[in-house]
């Protein structure tokens, strides 16, 4: 469980099987609801009234959100690691993986092909690889695609507090960091080397990022490697310690989830499309305000479906490997599975058909 929280995953547990439909309907109507009130949203008992989980989620995220859509694109720059990441196909001796770090000009040429599809807001990924990803190429990037997008971000490797400092000077706004799991057992067992199996430092990233400056806080975890409903519990509960530590800032969700695929990596706790939509919808109606995004890990429709009812963020022509959008190479290994692969284009009508904007940027400097 996340750290600061009190109860222990027996107690999160116990509570989510006594939740009952009277305590689903009074969550439903709580004028101000907190994370009792997302536990019950989440639990057994809150499945049959999926439906007035969308109605609630819906007015929620039309009263924050109106009719917008933001869309960005992940840019990935490098995907050496010296991570052993059990579920990653970036991990270190993972056989079969083309490794590539693309230098600025080619950084350059990706971002140019990712304007010219109707791309602004850009999030850059790399592997950690501490020795080619450092905070000075890291601003380089930046201070590259500054001109050239709307909006940027980083999921990148943790860095310390003066390296976000750095980073967001040189003009990254938004940073993004995957806990991946909150159980600490579970943590050692899924990341047996490398600098990642450090649970604490990790756990801090945006901590640090969010005293360092940057307005948007990225906080997720990975769907499937432990029981979903505790994971939530946890990630609802580092929300708040956010929220209270790093007040100027907004906190975003992510929800990606591990759909299991043929030689691919077997999730310990599949998760179905059902928890996943119960658990967006439990977050939107208890955090109305902060960001939901949802992945092109997910497929087409179930993603024209949530950004009506609960996420205000999704990617679009997404590549999810290092030279992806400029030139597509054969034995190129991705990092996970697509399972949205539509470009751009047909993305924004989509959300268009729908009644709904796409936008890249909802705030402006002053000065």
């Amino acid at each position: 469980m996340f750290p600061l929280l009190k109860y222990r995953e027996e107690e999160v547990e116990s509570f989510l099987a006594r939740v009952t439909d009277a305590d689903v309907r009074a969550s439903l109507d709580a004028a101000r609801p907190d994370w009792f009130d997302l536990l019950n949203l989440i639990s057994p008992a809150a499945r049959p009234r999926l439906a007035e989980l969308r109605r609630a989620a819906q007015l929620a995220r039309r009263r924050h959100y109106g009719r917008t859509v933001s869309v960005y694109a992940p840019l990935y720059i490098g995907n050496t690691c010296v991570n052993a990441c059990r579920y990653c196909d970036f991990r270190r001796g993972h056989v079969g993986t083309a490794r590539r770090n693309l230098t600025l000009d080619e950084i350059r040429a990706e971002a140019e092909v990712l304007r010219s599809s109707g791309i602004d807001s850009v999030l850059v990924v790399a592997g950690e690889d501490p020795q080619v990803n450092t905070v000075d190429h890291l601003a380089d990037v930046g201070r590259l695609l500054k001109p050239l997008f709307a909006y940027r971000a980083l999921e990148v490797a943790p860095q310390t507090e003066d390296a976000y400092r750095a980073l967001f000077a040189a003009g990254y706004e938004g940073l993004t960091c995957f806990q991946e799991t909150y159980d600490r057992t579970l943590y050692r067992e899924m990341h047996p080397a490398g600098p990642k199996a450090d649970y604490d430092w990790r756990l801090g990233t945006q901590l640090r990022a969010g005293r360092a400056g940057f307005r948007t806080l990225g906080c997720a975890f990975l769907l499937g490697l432990g029981p979903w409903r505790r994971e939530a519990a946890s990630l609802a509960a580092h929300a708040y310690h956010l929220m209270r530590e790093c007040y100027e800032a907004k906190v975003q969700f992510a929800f990606p989830r591990i759909c299991r695929v043929d030689g691919g990596f077997v999730p310990p706790c599949e998760v179905g499309e059902d928890d996943l939509e119960q658990m967006m919808l439990a977050f939107r109606i208890v955090f109305p305000s902060c960001g939901l995004t949802v992945s092109t890990r997910e497929a087409p429709a179930f993603r024209d479906r949530i950004v009506l009812t609960a996420a205000d963020n999704m990617s679009a022509g997404s590549r999810v490997t290092p030279g992806g959008y400029a030139a597509v190479h054969a034995d190129d290994t991705a990092q996970f599975t697509l399972s949205d692969g539509r470009p751009p284009a047909e993305v924004f009508a989509a959300i268009r058909a729908h009644g709904q904007e796409a936008v890249f940027k909802t705030w402006d400097n002053r000065i």
